[in-house]
């Protein structure tokens, strides 16, 4: 299994680089996890889309849905007019994007007419080519639900979530987790969001194998963050890398 980050920003891209985005590979799978601003860009210098079958939303939030319009106008294109993605969404997924877009295209299948659209079940599990994926709901301002995601390794995102259970519980055992580390101060009380000290804990508790970090804000110097959870996951945390694949 490899993992590449096409995007690893919260809310808004720092310069030349995009919100949520990882492109999954297991044999002849490709998944795309989530579409944030500056994705599209992004997985085309790493893949051709002829090769992303699946495309999996944690939640409608901008930064981590936004790019599936270009997309879908990338599949407009004669190149790619034999392309139908599969693309799935949480429960309640398919009104949130089709209110986004209404500002400009009043159409019921401004998507499906390109995507095969479909909204996932959490509470079951979604067979995807050479991958499985568990869902977990968890502790964010709207619903928005980590993965498991099961094929030759084993790699758990957390999506946008706060301290929960869920999370906790979802993550155990992981090859790879990666783990949004969105809030600087750990005094913040944004609770939607981790703060690095806690994924760190968090982590070793559920014995995960490697940590990754990712969802930053451009803005903000985390090298505090990341000596925190280091500390308290107790071995060295990796910082997801833009652009960059690894294997699990």
């Amino acid at each position: 299994m490899q993992l590449t980050i096409l995007g690893s920003s919260a809310a808004y891209p720092r310069a030349g680089g995009a919100c949520s985005g990882y492109l999954v590979a297991e044999e002849k799978t490709r998944l795309l996890l989530d579409c944030g601003t500056g994705v599209m860009s992004n997985l085309q210098k790493v893949a051709a889309l002829k090769d992303v079958i699946h495309i999996v939303i944690s939640h409608p939030h901008a930064d981590h849905c936004f790019d599936l319009i270009p997309y879908r106008y990338a599949l407009i294109r004669p190149s790619n007019k034999a392309l139908h993605p599969h693309l799935y969404l949480p429960p309640g997924g398919k009104k949130a994007l089709l209110k986004v877009v209404s500002a400009f295209n009043n159409s019921p299948k401004f998507f499906s007419a390109y995507f095969r659209v479909e909204e996932y079940n959490p509470e079951a599990w979604l067979k995807l080519g050479d991958l499985s994926i568990e869902f977990a709901s968890v502790k964010h301002y709207i619903a928005s639900y980590a993965m498991s995601i099961c094929g030759s390794k084993r790699l758990v995102y957390s999506a946008d979530s706060g301290l929960c259970d869920e999370l906790a519980e979802l993550a155990k055992g992981a090859d790879l987790f990666l783990c949004e580390a969105t809030r600087g101060n750990p005094g913040d009380a944004d609770w939607g969001h981790l703060e690095g000290g806690e994924v760190g804990a968090l982590a070793r508790k559920a014995k995960v194998k490697r940590l990754m970090l990712t969802h930053f804000w451009p803005d903000h110097d985390y090298s505090q963050n990341i000596r925190e959870a280091e500390a308290s996951f107790g071995k060295t945390v990796e910082v997801a890398e833009e652009l960059h694949t690894y294997v699990l």
